[in-house]
């Protein structure tokens, strides 16, 4: 489809009512604060608490017992990652049946879950945030722009990603067998409690603190050149997402994730002093749905956020705000690879200027995207296809008089203020 034709499709005729959105029961936007307003913007549906059955409990130590992710943290501070959480969310999913509705769905949400029996730290406050339905590189991407933009309203400062893919299923199988190897072959070097622990799970070598072991896991095979072709490609793009948004990452080939559900990308954000502990963790457990008695395999991603008590704004969002961020006046559309690796720097230019945007970044085909403009009827579309992104530019179309122009990225929120909450 031609840009100008795309640029004619979405439109609204005369004065025609809005609809109405009805919210799930599942929703709720009770106790907003700087995380979950930087949430909204990005377009992930805030849950009411969600709540950990004993089931999932249950079924989380039947699935796995090791760590989620290895470093070299105990988690005992900063962010972290729990597989009943996960269970949780894709049991909400089924139960309300969220396959029905517009894929992916996004949710952010504040911890801990009801049900969860660990004593919380009470020095901190810990987020998260889900993407499920899509298998895309612009899921991690758009969860790390996120997460990234939370923890800098929320007062941290001076942040890097550091990042790792441990691939599908054939590129862990062939990563673990020669890790496996390399390890068994050197095991006279280890201390006697790394031994015993190689034995249960030779991926806790990694992140162990250890002279002989910090010494051998800088030598020991590197999970990304044993990734399958389709896994490199995946990996490839969401680095590209990051070096297009100029956030600063680092790739660290002893990030792993928990083999026992997890595939393809795991992320920490990190402040630069060396120790301090991860202020988020994501990872992708596509594999988890099936294990859990699903037919198939279900595309999910999250991340998981800590803030310290001390630096977090605890503001809570008034209602009227609220409902703005929610109504957004402006819808975004792209068209092509070239327009998805620059949409997060629209959207974020946006959030800045306090502009709410109604996006679809995960879907590929234009059609998808003019049915959800139309739905909502928005008064402006801004456009980026191929030809825009090469020149770092938009299409902003007036839906009512069908009149458009192109305007650089840069003066985009100028443009759209009279839309800022």
């Amino acid at each position: 489809m031609s840009q100008a034709a795309l640029a004619k499709r979405p439109t609204t005729k005369g004065k025609t009512k809005r609809a109405k959105i009805d919210r799930p029961k599942y929703v709720s936007y009770d106790h907003i604060d700087a995380i979950g307003e930087a949430a909204l913007f990005y377009g992930f549906t805030p849950l009411a608490l969600p709540h950990i059955h004993p089931d999932d409990s249950a079924e989380a130590k039947k699935i796995s017992e090791g760590e989620i992710v290895v470093d070299h943290d105990d988690h005992q501070h900063g962010a972290s990652v729990r597989l009943e959480e996960k269970i949780a969310l894709l049991r909400l999913y089924e139960r309300e049946k969220m396959w029905t509705q517009s894929q992916p769905v996004m949710f952010y949400y504040r911890k801990p879950f009801v049900g969860d029996r660990r004593k919380p730290n009470p020095h901190e406050s810990h987020h998260g945030m889900e993407i499920i339905g899509t298998n895309k590189s612009i899921a991690e991407a758009l969860l790390i722009q996120a997460a990234l933009a939370a923890l800098k309203d929320a007062g941290e400062k001076d942040l890097h990603v550091e990042i790792n893919s441990i691939g599908d299923k054939e590129s862990l199988t062939r990563f673990t067998r020669e890790i496996t190897a390399y390890y068994r072959k050197r095991a006279a070097e280890l201390p006697v409690k790394c031994r015993e622990a190689m034995r249960k799970d030779v991926f806790s070598l990694l992140g162990c603190d250890h002279e002989a072991c910090r010494r051998l896991a800088e030598e020991c095979p590197k999970s990304i050149n044993f990734l399958s072709e389709r896994s490199r490609q995946h990996f490839k793009e969401v680095l590209e997402y990051l070096e297009t948004l100029e956030i600063p990452y680092i790739i660290k080939n002893a990030l792993v994730a928990n083999r026992d559900y997890c595939s393809e990308t795991v992320f920490e954000i990190r402040k630069d002093d060396p120790a301090s502990h991860p202020l988020a963790i994501g990872i992708r457990y596509d594999t988890l749905a099936r294990r859990l008695g699903a037919k198939k395999d279900l595309p999910a991603v999250g991340v998981s956020l800590a803030l310290s008590r001390k630096t977090a704004k605890s503001d809570i969002l008034k209602p009227s705000r609220i409902t703005k961020i929610l109504d957004p006046q402006v819808c975004f559309m792209q068209l092509g690879f070239e327009a998805k690796l620059k949409s997060l720097r629209v959207i974020e230019a946006l959030r800045e200027a306090r502009v709410p945007v109604l996006q679809s970044l995960a879907k590929d085909k234009i059609a998808g995207q003019v049915g959800i403009a139309e739905k909502a009827q928005t008064p402006v579309v801004v456009i980026m296809g191929k030809k825009e992104a090469m020149e770092d530019s938009v299409i902003v179309r007036e839906s009512a008089t069908r009149s458009q122009d192109t305007i650089l990225i840069k003066d985009l929120a100028q443009r759209l203020k009279k839309y800022k909450v």
